[in-house]
């Protein structure tokens, strides 16, 4: 469906249920919606400096008048345009610089987008075209208030505060062909310390301090039991089974009758790389499909 520009300007939330044609399609609307926004906030941010520098000049003028000028009606006359001049930029530049923050709140981060299309493309290949998927992508920040978890004391900094926050910008359910339900979400994590730090001079300073802890990648598979039923025969090998990059890091698996839940965390310093996060994703899905299939060998060979 066509995405309500006033809204999304105001949530930076992209949620809908559809195919993912349709999904794909809303993507690349907001590509191009973003790619515009970073055209017209780069040309309102030079329009705004252009006003700004000739406001300036004109004020220069104004002064440089006022020492050179001795006909005191000519003068009155020039400091009069001038100043209406400088009035009329100083209005420019502040416009400008309004539609230049206009922009800049659609002047989303583009990983995201391309992030979510990959993944749906890939996704695609195992779903039928009509078979819809639940997709909420959002474009907020991590260190946001809404996504503020809990505050607590600094272990070993006195007076010092530290904020965590945990944002799931990515969240897509769906079916594949063989009945295997999924749900799939990528979730930021972050802190950032804060406290008034005395410098070596007895100044005391107010500091903050924020880092990405990285990010959580989970997917959860819920299968045909008739289909892949010899999965718990399989619980103690899936582990081994897992491959991943070198910067991914495994924090749990579990397996059950029904279901395999992982959970993958993706170090900070690649959590906004494209391929390393995508490369993550489809490990993932190929380490639990290869237990799948294998355990669909072992039920059909329990029913010979």
């Amino acid at each position: 469906m066509p995405i309500e520009l006033q809204q999304f300007q105001k949530s930076l939330i992209y949620e809908t249920k559809a195919p993912i044609s349709n999904v794909i399609a809303d993507l690349q609307a907001i590509e191009s919606l973003d790619k515009l926004a970073e055209l017209q906030q780069k040309k309102y941010g030079k329009q705004a400096l252009y006003y700004f520098l000739l406001a300036v000049a004109a004020i220069g003028l104004i002064i440089v008048s006022l020492v050179v000028i001795v006909n005191a009606t000519f003068l009155g006359t020039v400091i009069i345009l001038l100043s209406l001049t400088s009035v009329g930029l100083i209005a420019a530049c502040i416009y400008a610089l309004i539609k230049r923050a206009k922009f800049g709140k659609l002047n989303v981060i583009n990983y995201r987008y391309e992030l979510a299309k990959k993944v749906l493309q890939m996704m695609a290949r195992d779903m039928n075209a009509t078979t819809e998927v639940e997709v909420r992508l959002s474009f907020q920040e991590v260190r946001n208030k809404e996504n503020k978890t809990e505050t607590i004391n600094h272990p070993y900094k006195s007076g010092w505060k530290i904020d965590k926050y945990e944002h799931e910008w990515l969240k897509i359910r769906g079916q594949f062909l063989d009945k295997t339900r999924f749900a799939l979400s990528a979730t930021g994590i972050s802190k950032s310390q804060y406290g008034w730090k005395r410098s070596s001079s007895g100044k005391s300073k107010y500091k903050t301090k924020s880092k990405s802890l990285g990010l959580d990648i989970l997917l959860h598979l819920t299968y045909p039991q008739r289909r892949y039923g010899a999965v718990k025969i399989l619980q103690s090998d899936i582990s081994n089974a897992v491959k991943l990059p070198k910067l991914s890091f495994m924090r749990g698996l579990n397996a059950g009758e029904k279901s395999i839940h992982m959970n993958v965390r993706v170090a900070s310093q690649v959590e906004d790389n494209l391929e390393e996060v995508y490369q993550t994703i489809t490990m993932m899905f190929l380490s639990l499909y290869q237990v799948l299939n294998l355990a669909k060998v072992l039920s059909k060979s329990a029913k010979i």
